[in-house]
């Protein structure tokens, strides 16, 4: 499975768009959605784990940037995309980072790295 997740991890914006819709909460949901990915490499070498995350963050930020793709005349230009995605992906990283650092100190804390990094999102997207 350790193979899969970074194509999972590519589709998954896809597959939660209209999860997205009906519970406009994209920072809880997105943030379970890698927990669930990052959880299928616990098992694997840490090294591994930490370059699987920061894929997991990398690829879900470009395939979502690329979902936003279908409207950016509607909310902006092509410079808007690029500014979008020069500034989601560190966060998107850090967030799966922070969902992998709960999880190696304990298991049972991966619960509390989805709270923490759901709340980075949060602020993040005030701000931005």
């Amino acid at each position: 499975m350790g193979l899969l997740v970074p194509l999972f991890a590519a589709i998954t914006p896809f597959i939660l768009w209209p999860i997205e819709i009906i519970l406009p909460y994209p920072y809880i949901v997105e943030e379970i959605s890698k927990a669930i990915l990052i959880f299928f490499l616990l098992k694997l070498p840490n090294r591994e784990k930490i370059l699987g995350t920061i894929m997991i963050g990398f690829l879900f930020s470009f395939s979502e940037t690329v979902l936003y793709l279908f409207n950016v005349f509607s909310v902006g230009s092509l410079q808007t995309l690029l500014l979008r995605f020069i500034f989601t992906t560190p966060m998107h990283i850090l967030t799966s980072l922070i969902i992998l650092s709960s999880a190696l100190i304990n298991k049972n804390l991966i619960i509390l790295g989805i709270i923490i990094a759901a709340l980075v999102h949060y602020i993040f997207n005030l701000i931005v």
